[in-house]
């Protein structure tokens, strides 16, 4: 009988924080990874954002549900140049490429989680007019199947 038992995008986000925050290096590198930003506070840059979450359910085998999870990591900083930006995602991609997370209630796929891409640009600053940040995009993607 094939029956799905819910979705694995937050076990996935979840594993993914737990990593990134317990890396040293990282954390020396940024002031935070967060889920969700004050809209009342301002954060300090730089900063890890965990942000659109994607899943296709399109996997699975032996009766066993399964699909494809691929969650964007957003990188804030204000450092002046983007080379912070491309250091913390360099860091990011030693913690994450090809890792094995334990995932609440489901499995992932050994040596699925992979950044499919990165990209790191400028924006005007809305809060500082004439000021620059710079911010880095990656892509990330791996395959679950549901623990039986």
């Amino acid at each position: 009988m094939f029956t799905a038992t819910g979705s694995p995008t937050q076990a996935v986000i979840d594993a993914m924080k737990d990593a990134l925050d317990a890396d040293a290096p990282l954390d020396a590198l940024i002031t935070g990874v967060y889920g969700h930003l004050s809209e009342v506070a301002r954060t300090s840059y730089p900063y890890v954002v965990l942000g659109r979450r994607h899943r296709r359910n399109d996997g699975g085998a032996m009766q066993v549900a399964g699909g494809q999870v691929t969650v964007d990591l957003d990188i804030w900083s204000d450092h002046k140049g983007p080379s912070k930006a491309h250091a913390i995602c360099s860091r990011i991609v030693e913690i994450l490429e090809r890792r094995d997370l334990a995932l609440e209630g489901f499995t992932l796929i050994k040596g699925s989680l992979t950044c499919e891409f990165e990209d790191v640009f400028d924006e005007p600053d809305e809060d500082k007019p004439g000021s620059r940040l710079y911010h880095g995009v990656q892509r990330w993607i791996c395959e679950t199947h549901e623990s039986i």
